[in-house]
């Protein structure tokens, strides 16, 4: 009985800190501005619960077109320290983009 409520404490705990959309979770604690080359960019990270890799949005906030080449250089060091504890695989076959290439999504697994 104790190890349920402990699960249980764990998980409501958890869960609040994370939005679901789907089967993919934001991890709300995530979120980052970066300046990179004198343009801001907003970084976020997703997660389907429990397993790996990470989604890691790259958006401009002037809305202008993502370079593929620094979204990915930011995504790797934005990911290494908020949850990575093992050495980085870049999974190219995850990414995605908008129509518009204002917004990618780079997959990292660790």
């Amino acid at each position: 009985m104790l190890f349920v409520k402990i699960i249980s404490i764990f998980l409501a705990l958890f869960l609040s800190s994370v939005v679901c959309a789907d089967k993919y979770v934001l991890v709300e604690e995530n979120k980052a501005k970066i300046n990179h080359g004198n343009v801001s960019y907003v970084l976020n990270t997703y997660i389907v619960m429990f397993e790996q890799p990470y989604y890691i949005t790259v958006e401009r906030e002037d809305g202008e077109v993502v370079n593929l080449d620094a979204a990915e250089k930011m995504a790797l060091k934005y990911i290494q320290p908020r949850g990575c504890t093992e050495p980085l695989e870049r999974r190219g076959d995850l990414d995605q983009k908008n129509e518009e290439q204002t917004k990618v999504v780079i997959g990292v697994a660790c």
